[in-house]
C-alpha cells in the first residue's frame, strides 16, 4: 500500500482509496446521517499502521487555521492527535511515494468522523506479503476451470491439462483457501463445486494437500436470485464475494451483457460452512462503455437467499471552476443534491503521473457548513510543515473522478460490516482545463 503505483489518467480509471480516504460505499434503502453535537471540546484520534502513517498531517477546527500534528507512536500504531471546539473540522494528510507521485487528501467532517481517514485495516498493519503456498487440483473435466483464491488478492487458475497452483504475496499466519470449480458454458460460466479450508497456518514453500472437487471436502453452492433496480441500458455485473478475518476474494460473477435481465441467479456459500466472523457480499455494478460514469451497490450477508439491490442514478458532474492559481493551483467541486449518496461526496484531481490532490465531505459537514457540498482545495500554503510540491500547478489540465456514497456502512478503511449492512457508491470522471 505504501508504494503502489496510482494511474488514473482517461482510459486507465481507477478508484483512488488512498487519496479519496473513502471506502465503497452504496445501499438499497438511504440513511440519513446523525447530527453530531461534540459540545464544549472533543478528542480525535486518527491512528494508522506504523509504517503505513502520512508524511504529514494537519487539522483545521471549523474554519481556523491549519495546524500540523506530530506522530504519537505507540506499539505498532501511529496516530494523529487534536483537540476540536467546533462541531465541525478537516484532516489534511500528505504522502510521498515513489517515483514521485504524491497523494493530498483533505477530509471534511464532524470531529468524531475524521477518524475515517486512518488506517489500521489487519491485512495493511501485518507483516511483509511474503508466503508462497503450493497445491495441485483433482476433479476436473476437459471444459472445467478451478479457482484458488487465498488473503486479499492471492488468486491463480488450473484448467486441463494443468493440475498445479501457485498462491504468492501472503502475510505469514492463517490462510483460509476458497476454491472452485467453474463449468465452461457458451455466454456463461458455471460454479458446480466449492472447497473451503479455514485457517491453514502453513510456512513459506509448502504444499496444500491436493484440492479434490470430487472428494467429499467439496460441497454445492447455494443458488438464489437477485432483482437488479435502476438499471441502465448498459446491464450490471453481479458478483458473490466471501469476507472472512483472513481472506477476500471474488468467487462467482455474473454475466454483465447489455440484455442481462433484472433478476438473475446468483451464488452464495450455504450459511452452515461460515464462522460468526464471516460475511458474503454480493456486488451488483454498471459501468458504460459509451459513459464515463460507474455504478454499484451491495449488501453483505450471512445466509443466501433472494435479494433486491437498487443502482443508484448516474451521479451529476460537478460544476468546476478555478479558485486561485497562486501560491498553487485551486480548484472548487459544486455538487447538486442526490438523495441516493447520502453519506460523503469526495472528488480527485490528478496531474500528469505524480500530482494527486483529493477532498472528501460527509453529509454531516455539508448540512452543519450550510452550504451544501462545495468541496474547494483549501490553501495549506501557510501551514507548517506543508510541501508546495504536493499542491496542484496553475497551467496544467487535471482529470477528476468524483465518488459520491450512501448506504448504511461505516466510511472509511476501518468501517466494520455487519450481517444487512448495505453500500451504494457513483462515479463519474472527466478532465477539466483550470483558467
Amino acid at each position: 500500500m505504501g508504494s503502489r503505483n496510482i494511474d488514473v489518467r482517461p482510459g486507465a480509471v481507477a478508484l483512488i482509496v488512498l487519496a479519496l480516504s473513502v471506502a465503497a460505499a452504496c445501499s438499497d434503502s438511504t440513511t440519513s446521517p446523525p447530527v453530531i453535537d461534540p459540545g464544549p471540546s472533543t478528542a480525535v484520534d486518527v491512528p494508522f499502521c506504523a509504517g503505513l502513517e502520512p508524511n504529514w498531517v494537519a487539522f483545521q477546527d471549523g474554519d481556523g487555521a491549519w495546524t500540523q500534528a506530530q506522530p504519537i507512536v505507540t506499539g505498532q500504531r501511529v496516530s494523529f492527535h487534536h483537540e476540536f471546539a467546533a462541531n465541525r473540522g478537516a484532516v489534511a494528510t500528505a504522502r510521498a511515494f515513489a517515483h514521485g507521485l504524491t497523494a493530498l487528501s483533505i477530509q471534511y467532517g464532524a470531529p468524531a468522523e475524521l477518524a475515517i481517514v486512518g488506517d489500521t485495516v489487519p491485512v495493511h498493519c501485518g507483516p511483509e506479503l511474503s508466503k508462497t503456498l503450493l497445491g495441485s487440483v483433482a476433479g476436473l473435466g476437459d471444459n472445467e476451470l478451478a479457482t484458488i483464491n487465498a488473503s486479499f488478492n492471492a488468486r491463480d487458475n488450473v484448467a486441463p491439462p494443468s493440475t498445479d497452483f501457485q498462491l504468492s504475496n501472503l502475510p505469514a499466519g492463517p490462510q483460509d483457501i476458497l476454491a472452485t470449480r467453474t463449468t465452461r458454458v457458451p455466454g456463461s460460466d458455471v460454479v458446480t463445486r466449492v472447497i473451503f479450508r479455514r485457517n491453514l497456518d502453513l510456512p513459506d514453500g509448502a504444499t496444500l494437500p491436493v484440492i479434490d472437487f470430487n472428494s467429499t471436502e467439496a460441497f454445492a453452492p447455494v443458488l438464489a436470485s437477485v432483482t437488479v433496480g435502476g438499471m441502465g441500458p448498459e446491464g450490471a455485473s453481479v458478483n458473490t464475494l466471501l469476507r472472512t478475518p483472513n481472506s477476500q476474494a471474488i468467487w462467482s460473477i455474473g454475466t454483465r451483457a447489455t440484455n442481462a435481465p433484472a433478476t438473475r441467479a446468483y451464488l452464495g456459500i450455504p450459511e452452515n460452512k461460515l464462522q460468526s466472523a464471516d460475511l458474503q457480499i454480493l456486488i451488483a455494478q454498471a459501468n458504460p462503455t459509451t459513459a464515463a460514469e460507474i455504478r454499484s451497490a451491495s449488501v453483505y450477508f450471512r445466509s443466501p437467499g433472494d435479494r433486491t439491490i437498487t443502482l443508484g442514478a448516474p451521479v451529476t458532474a460537478p460544476t468546476l471552476s478555478t479558485v486561485a492559481t497562486a501560491p498553487a493551483l485551486r480548484l472548487r467541486a459544486r455538487f447538486g443534491p442526490q438523495a441516493e449518496y447520502d453519506r460523503q461526496t469526495a472528488v480527485s484531481f490528478q496531474q500528469g503521473d505524480n500530482t494527486i490532490v483529493a477532498v472528501a465531505m460527509t453529509a454531516t459537514y455539508a448540512s452543519l457548513a450550510g452550504a451544501g457540498y462545495d468541496l474547494v482545495v483549501p490553501d495549506l500554503s501557510a501551514a507548517t510543515g506543508f510541501d508546495p510540491a504536493w499542491a496542484l500547478r496553475p497551467g496544467v489540465s487535471v482529470f477528476y473522478i468524483v465518488n459520491r456514497t450512501g448506504g448504511t456502512l461505516g466510511l472509511g478503511q476501518n468501517a466494520v460490516p455487519t450481517d444487512g449492512s448495505t453500500t451504494r457508491t457513483g462515479i463519474v470522471f472527466g478532465e477539466f482545463q483550470p483558467q
